[in-house]
């Protein structure tokens, strides 16, 4: 709760720390200052004053252990300066009973003290356990900030520490306000302000009261050695002046109705000269609080109750109130009463419009309660499932308050050594709740091995919770921690376990999560783990997870991999005798789905060969001769080029030679023809002219096979147009002496490549009028040739 100043100072220096030596006016002998400034960390800015209080309030910390704080009040005497004599040692007086009679009076509802106090030349200074702030710094940012639960909790916090002052201490506080009741980090309410207390005083027994509650000490802005005087008894401010214990009932009794009012504003605006208590309205106060504040605040002191029946009275007899107050009881019970109010703690919980169920009581009163209760290990299986339900509600926590208050008591828990299935069981099945609010290292460093740690287990129903949350994991750690640390020990679980739901339930969770998995690791390492697997178990259960995994895997990595990895591992399954009818069935659909997927692959990849053909066709001539169409008439060759030297340098002159006369253009295929003149969309060619019955893929549809020369020999030139008496060549120049061939000459062929789908020009050799030209070899040419070798020029034309 920062105050309007230090809000504005934080603004200022924010984290700024400080020593004795800052405070202004400190002399020479102070120089290293204050001895308690000195032996911890404090904060320069306080984070709360008032003149009320009289101290100011700095958060601390101590040197060698940082994160434990604590609160240190300081009081410099240069504030009192400007003082009668009298007065200022009245104000220091009461300074110094205040740090006394704390540290004298020890309660779990008064304010701890942990340093005793310092007195410097110009400072008193003591130290406390850590406080955020005062009731009164509370009503002064927001009067409506607490719920009726929280304050009722809190007067409950007050009351107890009166009654300790009362029955135990015999003392009686006499400065009971807003200004002398302190909030812990934990939302306790503590007492303070004990500068004015009497001690030795007997209920019914009143004495002279030490004020005289003057009109110049009222003054805003000054500071007093005099109690508040609106919140002081009648008795003390008549004349003869007395108090006792009585008066603090009735202080408490206006604090009571300045918190629980629907206003929430004080009863009265000064001394309480003259009151009655008609002044407090029924309805301005819950109806189970009326009859009590009616005593309480009585004029008389004879007739108001004592502290003990008001803790009795039906104000306090509510369930929440008395629920939250055993759960900060709860180390002090038995183990009976433990389990027995843990067990029935949910009741309460459950209806979400009950006060308990608040954001900032589950925040600040009830969680922390629950998680300090993690102790005991014994009650490790009733405190984890409320915490864990808690942690789910909206808003109730976040990762720095669960970090600060809740963390540090769950976190044994992951690395006990004994602990309950459930509590295992619901840790896993909230997993990703807890990465949420943890820390990265602490994802690293506890839950990761936590994890680990289940999968070694041989527990079915925790393997099925840890099986479940791994395709949550690979988001949350990193890929190559699920790769080789969480992976290995599934696949381990598989050929290790003996009991059949262990490997039923890793292969049921390796089929949720193999797709994070590169296609790498699922064919090197799973399904040879598979594989490996089926060799050693093939009972009817796992041979179906089998099939399920073998199923998903296939659509994931592809028809090329089911053809060449899955299939051969699903097909030994099919002659499984374990298996019954229904699950051999069910084997055989997804075999034939695997192997249609396989179908239905190549047959796409053929279909889009045959329309890569076809647009290479079209892009050479608009044709496709596969399919009877016109190919692409040869070009007309160019005049031929000089090639000589004399021809390069008089190219163009009178002195150029004549060039030697372009070949004729090979006139174009008929349609339907292939580049031997033979049928290609027409029937099947007859194998008739086949001496050993084999088919002649020259076989000419136009006309005739001619006579071979040798029964059974095979001439793919038998058939051509045209024909000529046989003639012996001579010498090797290759020259034919007799015979006219009348054949065309094969200058350029065209040959198509399918398996590439593109075509491609071949010059041929020349061959006219039986002479052989350019490579023809020399040799017997048999009639009709056009000088074309058969033994050495037949390869590219079948190509």
């Amino acid at each position: 709760f920062g105050s309007r100043e230090g809000r504005r100072g934080s603004e200022r220096l924010p984290g700024r720390r400080w020593s004795g030596a800052d405070f202004e006016g400190s002399r020479r002998e102070d120089a290293m200052g204050n001895k308690i400034l000195t032996a911890y960390d404090v904060q320069k800015e306080a984070c709360y004053y008032s003149t009320e209080l009289k101290w100011r309030l700095h958060s601390a910390s101590f040197k060698e252990r940082p994160n434990d704080k604590l609160t240190i009040f300081i009081f410099e005497k240069k504030h009192v300066e400007k003082y009668a004599k009298n007065a200022k040692e009245q104000i220091l007086e009461v300074m110094r009973k205040d740090a006394s009679s704390l540290q004298r009076l020890r309660h779990p509802h008064i304010l701890s003290v942990v340093e005793a106090l310092s007195e410097e030349r110009s400072t008193l200074a003591f130290a406390t356990k850590p406080v955020v702030g005062t009731v009164a710094q509370l009503l002064e940012h927001n009067r409506h900030e607490l719920s009726a639960l929280e304050m009722k909790c809190g007067l409950l916090d007050v009351a107890e520490a009166v009654q300790f002052l009362h029955q135990d201490a015999k003392t009686a506080h006499l400065g009971l306000s807003p200004h002398s009741i302190f909030i812990d980090p934990s939302g306790k309410w503590l007492l303070g302000g004990l500068g004015f207390s009497v001690s030795g005083v007997q209920w019914g027994q009143l004495v002279d009261c030490p004020f005289g509650f003057s009109p110049g000490n009222e003054a805003p802005g000054q500071l007093s050695y005099e109690p508040p005087a609106r919140y002081a008894s009648p008795e003390m401010c008549s004349m003869p002046c007395k108090c006792g214990l009585e008066s603090d009932i009735f202080a408490l009794g206006l604090l009571t109705y300045e918190l629980m009012s629907t206003e929430r504003q004080p009863l009265l605006r000064g001394a309480p000269r003259g009151y009655t208590n008609n002044m407090v309205r029924q309805a301005s106060v819950p109806p189970d609080l009326y009859p009590a504040l009616m005593k309480i605040l009585s004029p008389s002191p004879n007739e108001r109750m004592t502290i003990a029946a008001f803790l009795n009275s039906e104000f306090f007899m509510d369930r929440n109130v008395r629920a939250i107050r055993f759960l900060e009881q709860l180390n002090e019970k038995d183990e009976t009463q433990r389990v027995t109010f843990l067990k029935g703690l949910p009741q309460l919980l459950a209806d979400p419009q009950s006060p308990l169920c608040s954001q900032r009581v589950l925040r600040e009163r009830v969680l922390p309660r629950l998680c300090s209760a993690l102790l005991f290990p014994s009650l490790y299986g009733v405190v984890v499932p409320i915490i864990i339900g808690l942690l789910k509600r909206d808003k109730v926590t976040d990762c720095a308050h669960f970090q600060a208050k809740l963390w540090p008591s769950i976190k044994p828990l992951y690395t006990a050594k004994e602990i309950p299935i459930e509590v295992v069981t619901l840790f896993l099945k909230e997993l990703d709740l807890q990465c949420n609010l943890a820390t990265p290292a602490d994802q690293q460093a506890v839950l990761l091995p936590f994890l680990l740690r289940c999968l070694e287990l041989q527990e079915p129903v925790i393997l099925n919770e840890v099986l479940e949350k791994v395709p949550f994991l690979h988001k949350k750690f990193e890929y190559r921690q699920v790769k080789d640390q969480i992976l290995p020990r599934m696949l381990q679980l598989l050929t290790s376990s003996a009991v059949v739901k262990v490997k039923v339930q890793v292969l049921m969770g390796l089929t949720r999560i193999f797709e994070i998995f590169d296609k790498g690791t699922i064919t090197d390492v799973i399904l040879p783990a598979f594989d490996k697997l089926t060799k050693m178990d093939r009972t009817p259960a796992v041979c179906m997870c089998l099939l399920g995994c073998y199923d998903a895997m296939s659509k994931f990595l592809g028809p090329k991999v089911t053809a060449e990895r899955i299939l051969p591992l699903i097909c030994p399954l099919l002659v499984e005798e374990s298996l019954s009818a229904e699950q051999y069935e069910s084997q055989m659909t997804v075999c034939r789905k695997l192997l249609q997927r396989v179908e239905v692959a190549r047959q796409k990849e053929y279909a889009n060969k045959k329309d890569m053909q076809a647009e290479a066709g079209h892009a050479l001539g608009g044709g496709d001769v596969l399919s009877g169409g016109t190919p692409p008439t040869a070009a007309t060759p160019k005049q031929a080029e000089p090639q000589d030297f004399e021809s390069l340098l008089f190219a163009g002159t009178s002195k150029a030679r004549p060039s030697m006369p372009a070949a004729p253009a090979v006139a174009p295929l008929k349609a339907g023809s292939d580049f031997f003149g033979f049928s290609v969309g027409g029937s099947a060619p007859s194998t008739s002219g086949l001496g050993s019955g084999g088919f002649d893929p020259f076989a000419s549809s136009m006309s005739a096979p001619a006579a071979m020369s040798q029964p059974g020999a095979f001439d793919p030139f038998s058939g051509m147009a045209g024909g000529g008496g046989g003639g012996r060549g001579e010498g090797g120049g290759g020259r034919g002496v007799e015979g006219t061939d009348c054949r065309p000459r094969v200058h350029e062929v065209l040959l198509l490549h399918l398996g590439e789908g593109t075509l491609k020009r071949d010059e041929g050799a020349e061959g006219e009028h039986g002479r052989g030209e350019d490579g023809a070899t020399g040799g017997h040419c048999a009639a009709g040739e056009s000088g074309i070798d058969r033994c050495g020029q037949m390869a590219p034309l079948i190509e």
